[in-house]
């Protein structure tokens, strides 16, 4: 049995009935790629160690249902597509996009409206599948008005296999780039002699950080690092698990980029990396940016995220070290990078055993509001009404 200090520091744990998983389930999570499935089929869902189905119906309208039908309990995402109802593959019952079973084979004719499988309020916007898990009526889902026009939306999604708040942690741990990505695209060392002038444009993070500032906001908390050479960079973390940063350029013309990404558990040890990268390019300038080779959706990503999960096995193995003589150009690539970091921690974080310094600051902070919201959870008071207000900055380079 938990104490009541150990449940409201359990961050790691998002199952059906924990603290942590109330949390999540109180807010939009994304929970597929829209181009995952077309009209007409069904894929298995994942999120938080429940089971889902995601189809589309005929006309494309998407809707997510229980993972299993209710009658012998078989994956429903096996099944037949009839209009916006799923058929069950094993015996035939169909049910509709609320999840009420329409229609069963044999039975007495009253039987089908005393069936049903929980359904889940569904949105498309950006790419991505949103749903609201939680109990009650779903609260507005938040909407990034300058990402809706005048620029290109990559939406990506990667499965990682180790705990998401380990990496929920990392992006906040401002300290880590410094050290982790020293040798990496994150620096001008590495980027800007492919900018022949620009930098300016471009922009630089090169330097150590000196200082680190967190305050909590409406969303859930501004942050900002400082480096030895005046930079200021600037990010946002939307309670309970968005993140809201700039990334480095691919060429001169589109500049840096804003990235907002969601950790969205599938397990308690592995989770959904849901990514969008926005360009702010239009016209030509936006084909050459989708043309270009490091575009999100040209640079294979599928296939070296798999050769990262690899090649970062073998260097925690002790088989192989993270330098460019054994590992090639990828000791460069900062997901290689985060994964040795991340996983090196083993699949869940023991955190009973860390020693927090200063430098810890943005970390604790985090800590700090899922465990004022879990205990709210706890003791039955109202959650903080996050709301993420529309166009914030989110900066990277001198100030």
């Amino acid at each position: 049995m938990l104490s009541a200090v150990e449940r409201y520091t359990d961050y790691a744990h998002t199952g059906p009935g924990t603290l942590g998983g109330k949390l999540m389930r109180s807010v939009w999570q994304p929970v597929a790629l829209s181009d995952s499935v077309e009209a007409g089929r069904a894929i298995p869902v994942q999120v938080m160690g429940e089971e889902f189905t995601f189809y589309r119906g005929e006309t494309g309208t998407p809707h997510l249902v229980a993972g299993r039908c209710a009658h012998r309990n078989t994956q429903l995402s096996v099944g037949w597509i009839e209009g916006d109802c799923i058929r069950c593959f094993y015996h035939g019952w169909k049910y509709d996009e609320h999840g009420q079973c329409v229609e069963q084979a044999v039975e007495n004719p009253g039987f089908a409206s005393k069936v049903s499988i929980p359904s889940y309020p569904v949105q498309e916007y950006l790419g991505l599948v949103f749903a609201y898990l939680g109990e009650g009526d779903p609260p507005p889902m938040p909407r990034y008005p300058e990402f809706e026009s005048g620029c290109v939306v990559d939406a990506v999604m990667m499965d990682v296999p180790y705990n998401f708040y380990q990496n929920m942690e990392n992006s906040v741990d401002t300290l880590h780039v410094s050290w982790v990505h020293r040798k990496s695209n994150f620096y001008s060392d590495s980027r800007l002699s492919d900018f022949k002038g620009d930098e300016k444009k471009v922009g630089t993070l090169e330097g150590s950080i000196v200082e680190f500032s967190a305050d909590e906001t409406e969303y859930g908390f501004i942050f900002r690092d400082i480096y030895d050479n005046g930079s200021v960079r600037v990010s946002h973390f939307e309670m309970p698990n968005t993140l809201h940063i700039k990334v480095w350029p691919v060429d001169a013309e589109s500049g840096w980029r804003d990235f907002v990404a969601w950790k969205v558990p599938i397990d308690d040890q592995s989770y959904h990396n849901f990514n969008l990268t926005i360009a702010h390019v239009d016209g030509a300038a936006a084909d050459r940016y989708r043309a270009h080779p490091q575009n999100p959706r040209n640079s294979g990503r599928g296939a070296q995220w798999l050769e990262i999960q690899r090649l970062g096995n073998e260097i925690l193995a002790g088989r192989s070290r993270l330098t460019v003589e054994d590992v090639g150009e990828l000791a460069k690539s900062v997901n290689l990078q985060d994964y040795v970091a991340q996983r090196g921690q083993g699949l869940i974080v023991d955190r009973v055993h860390e020693r927090l310094g200063q430098s810890d600051k943005i970390v604790i902070l985090l800590r700090k509001l899922w465990s004022r919201e879990m205990a709210k959870i706890a003791n039955g008071e109202p959650l903080k009404r996050w709301h993420w207000p529309g166009h914030l900055e989110v900066t990277t380079g001198a100030h």
